[in-house]
Formats: C-alpha cells, structure tokens, sequence
C-alpha cells in the first residue's frame, strides 16, 4: 500500500470526527507531535525521528471511549548516507524510512470527562506500513527507489489530557459544548512481520484536543 492509501486513512480519520460531533461533550479531535524511537532489534536499523499523529474518537461512557489514530514518523537509515568514489563515477546514496499507522482500539480514561486534568490508558491493534525511500546520486544524477511491508500490529500506551478552555451553551450545563486540551501521551508499538525480525517501537508526543 502506497503514501496515497495512507493519506486516505488520514481523510477516514476526521471524517469519522465530523460525523461522530453530533452530542456534545462526546466527540473529540485531536492533533500530535513527537518523536518516534525504534527499539530492540528495529534500532540496529534506523534512527530515532520525528512523528505526528490524528486521532479522532467518541465517549461511549464515562470511563471508556472508542479511538482511531494515524500515525506517520520518518527516520534516518542507520547506514543512512553513503559516498562511493570509483574513478570519475560518484555514488551518493541517502536512505528514509517512514512507517505509517492506522490503530483502532479503546482508550480507558482513569477519570471521566468532567475532570479537568485526566488520565489514561489506550490499547489498539493496527495496519503498520514501513516504507524506505532510497535516494540515489550518480555524478549528480538523482535516482530514487523505494520498499515497502505491511504488517498487523498492537500498540498500548498511557497518557494525560488536561481541559484548558470550556464554553458552555447555558449558564448551569454539566456537558460543555466545545473544549480545548493539552496532553502527553506514550505508546510502545509492536508490529508481527511474520517469517522476519518483528519491529518495536515507541512514540511519545504531545497533543492539542478540541472536544465537542
């Protein structure tokens, strides 16, 4: 599956936000920015980089929402730039790694929604698509190549969402009709590549949220 696949998934995301708005105080969007950190085996492969991610979900209850995210990190290949001098002929070769994800699962909210700062929890399982862009120069030639695997995964992590702006429809409303959040999340990622190396990784962001 290429890019374009994944910037559906992306689309599918805040659709699924703008039609889930419908009760306020039980929608919410949210917007990440972090680092992605390979681990274990996956480390000897690529360095740590830059993420960001859409989440979009809906409270079911008090203590339990539903949750979809989309996930896109890239990495610098641990070999990543390389110069071959052969003559006159001068190989440059720069490699990127990107890893798309699209995880769907519950968050578990250790306090509910009326609470100003709130805890959490979220286990999801997952598409994991890893994609390595070679980019290739040959006495200033450029050449590109690319690879791509799929794989199913899971992904658990814990986070804090804090409520920094409530605007209420009425005076005495419980629910709020719009709110913004800040928060921190950090989530360990593990993807089965089935008959290789599986690939574990872990993000951490921070998260700017409006809740309808």
């Amino acid at each position: 599956m290429k890019i374009r696949s994944s910037l559906l998934a992306a689309c599918f995301v805040l659709m699924l936000a703008g039609g889930a708005a419908a009760q306020p105080g039980a929608a919410f969007l949210e917007g990440r920015a972090g680092g992605m950190v390979p681990v274990g085996h996956f480390a000897n492969e690529q360095h740590a980089g830059v993420a960001y991610s859409i989440a979009a979900g809906y409270e079911f209850l008090p203590f339990l929402d539903g949750l979809i995210e989309f996930t896109h990190s890239f990495n610098d290949n641990d070999n990543g730039h390389d110069t071959i001098q052969q003559g006159t002929i001068r190989f440059v070769s720069n490699e990127v790694k990107q890893t798309f994800v699209v995880g769907l699962g519950p968050r578990i909210n250790f306090l509910p929604s009326t609470y100003p700062v709130r805890p959490y929890a979220t286990v999801k399982g997952g598409w994991y698509h890893f994609a390595n862009f070679n980019s290739v120069e040959i006495n200033g030639n450029g050449k590109i190549s690319d690879e791509d695997d799929d794989a199913a995964g899971i992904e658990a992590g814990l986070g804090l969402t804090g409520t920094i702006f409530s605007l209420y429809e009425h005076e005495n409303d419980e629910i709020p009709l719009f709110e913004i959040t800040l928060g921190a999340n950090s989530s360990y990622h593990h993807a089965f590549l089935g008959g290789r190396s599986d690939r574990q990784f872990v993000t951490a962001m921070g998260s700017l949220g409006f809740r309808f």
